[in-house]
């Protein structure tokens, strides 16, 4: 449980793939557990909502932007954005090749080559229509230096939850500065072993 006076920890993350990949669909999945498949394209849209994440309260703004906005106001949202999931279907191979254009892009715009990115193939439902390999993703993940998922948002809440989390624990692995981040292993190792050594004398 988290403590009242704990302040809220802002993350800020960018949803980004071709048309029709299901980015609207993940967000509001994310936000209510709702499934709904036909979106209106044409707006920009953020979304908020606060988690509860390893202890931490969070703060978090998702911004669906529409696919059809000029190169300017994409980069200004690259730039407002801590982390990005990349999304492709598995049905569209176009999708799925637009990817390291879009991962480009947030690199030059951040100009770093170490950005908190997961790559999230969806539609992982539609087998028969299946136009890319789970490899072929993997391969793609690992070459851009990206997280992976591959997930259908239509059927598993939890999966979409799980891309999220991961996402956002990525962000803050590049926030927390190294030696903060070192403690932080320490304390959670401590806390493993202390919870190993309860649980034996609980034993008995």
């Amino acid at each position: 449980r988290l403590s009242p006076d704990r302040k809220m920890v802002p993350v800020k993350l960018l949803i980004l793939g071709a048309q029709n990949t299901g980015k609207t669909a993940l967000c509001v999945r994310f936000i209510t557990k709702r499934f709904i498949g036909e979106y209106d394209h044409k707006k920009e849209v953020t979304y908020r909502c606060s988690r509860a994440l390893d202890q931490e309260a969070v703060d978090l703004e998702i911004l669906d932007i529409a696919c059809k906005g000029s190169v300017a106001s994409l980069e200004s949202s690259i730039r407002w954005a801590d982390g990005f999931l990349l999304l492709y279907s598995i049905t569209q191979r176009l999708s799925f090749l637009d990817v390291p254009r879009l991962k480009k892009l947030i690199e030059q715009t951040k100009q770093s080559l170490v950005v908190p990115t997961v790559l999230v193939a969806n539609k992982a439902d539609l087998e028969i229509g299946r136009e890319v390999t789970t490899e072929e993703g993997q391969r793609l993940a690992k070459d851009l230096r990206c997280g992976f998922r591959e997930l259908s948002v239509a059927e598993a809440v939890l999966a979409v939850e799980a891309a999220v989390f991961q996402l956002i624990r990525l962000v803050w692995d590049q926030q927390r500065p190294l030696p903060d981040r070192r403690s932080y292993m320490l304390t959670v190792r401590h806390a493993l072993t202390r919870k190993l050594t309860r649980s034996k004398t609980m034993q008995w």
